[in-house]
């Protein structure tokens, strides 16, 4: 029930304008090789401090400097994608492009770029680690992204990352299920109840907010 009660607010809000959306993108890229319960101390910080903030390092640094300049020209893209017809493709079609158009932000490979469109738009998905380890028929090699890679191959190795998580049940099982996993993993254990709080979490995280109507999972 999580993904169902949370996940539409944050499309939402991520939808609004490119600053949310630009938020949204930073929050994903935040959340790379960092214990997930951070996540609320980093927008914090990154909003306080901007560019000078001690979570922006290597290429987060990069990513925040790319929205800076970029992220409303990405926003009006993706927006303009979104309401696109493209025929008996259509929403294959258009995962893909949106997925092609999120990896030229700088450290967003296939994997993040799937996870900001779950955060923004619900589709697709973040096959992370945890999500690899008990999705067996999907190996390491269908998640890499190298950065030399042609633009015809980028668009192949994307179109199949959204059929894999379109074949494990899309976004919202891929999202229930990740949150359950990080409720028990070592570095969070003992700061999430369950799954769902996992699943707030985002929410309070990303918008900066406490309160949303009483949600209960």
């Amino acid at each position: 029930m999580s993904y169902k009660l949370v996940n539409p607010l944050i499309n939402t809000w991520s939808q609004e304008n490119w600053q949310n959306a630009s938020d949204t993108i930073l929050f994903a890229g935040l959340s790379a090789q960092q214990p997930f319960h951070t996540m609320a101390v980093q927008m914090q910080d990154v909003r306080s401090n901007g560019v000078d903030s001690k979570f922006l390092w290597g290429w987060k640094r990069d990513m925040y400097d790319y929205l800076q300049v970029h992220g409303e020209q990405l926003y009006d893209k993706l927006m303009e994608i979104k309401t696109t017809r493209y025929g008996k493709y259509g929403v294959l079609e258009r995962d893909k492009q949106m997925m092609f158009e999120l990896t030229k932000v700088p450290g967003l490979g296939v994997v993040k770029a799937g996870f900001v469109m779950q955060l923004m738009f619900g589709r697709v998905g973040c096959v992370d680690v945890h999500n690899l380890k008990r999705l067996r028929s999907v190996k390491l090699t269908d998640l890499s992204f190298p950065k030399s890679l042609r633009d015809d191959t980028k668009l192949k190795k994307i179109e199949s990352y959204v059929k894999i998580c379109k074949g494990n049940n899309s976004s919202e099982k891929l999202w229930n299920k990740w949150c359950e996993v990080l409720t028990y993993k070592q570095c969070n254990r003992g700061r999430f109840k369950s799954g769902f709080d996992v699943s707030m979490f985002h929410l309070t995280a990303l918008l900066g907010k406490k309160q949303f109507g009483g949600l209960t999972g």
